[in-house]
């Protein structure tokens, strides 16, 4: 799995992606939350408010297209942190051989 620090400023974790099939993100930090938002529009909106999953210390979100649905897989993906630079992990499938 690919990893990176977030911080408590909002950023893109995975682009929009039409290949998409599934994905799975996990806060790998003991101690902070952090907030993950699937954004539909170009403009960053995640926040400690505005958010559709909060992953506590060491949580992990999986979504998959034949259960979450194509539109949810396929979005773009960004977080923020509630404090400090926790880090998290992150993986994605696609339908395409590279």
């Amino acid at each position: 799995m690919a990893s990176r620090t977030t911080s408590n400023v909002a950023s893109e974790l995975l682009p929009r992606n039409a290949s998409r099939k599934s994905f799975v993100i996990q806060n790998e930090d003991a101690t902070d939350i952090v907030y993950v938002k699937l954004e539909r529009a170009e403009n960053t909106s995640v926040s400690t408010t505005d958010h559709d999953f909060r992953l506590g210390p060491g949580a992990s979100l999986a979504l998959n297209a034949s259960t979450d649905g194509i539109q949810a897989i396929q979005s773009r993906i960004t977080c923020i942190a509630s404090a400090n630079t926790p880090r998290v992990s992150y993986f994605e499938t696609e339908d395409i051989l590279r």
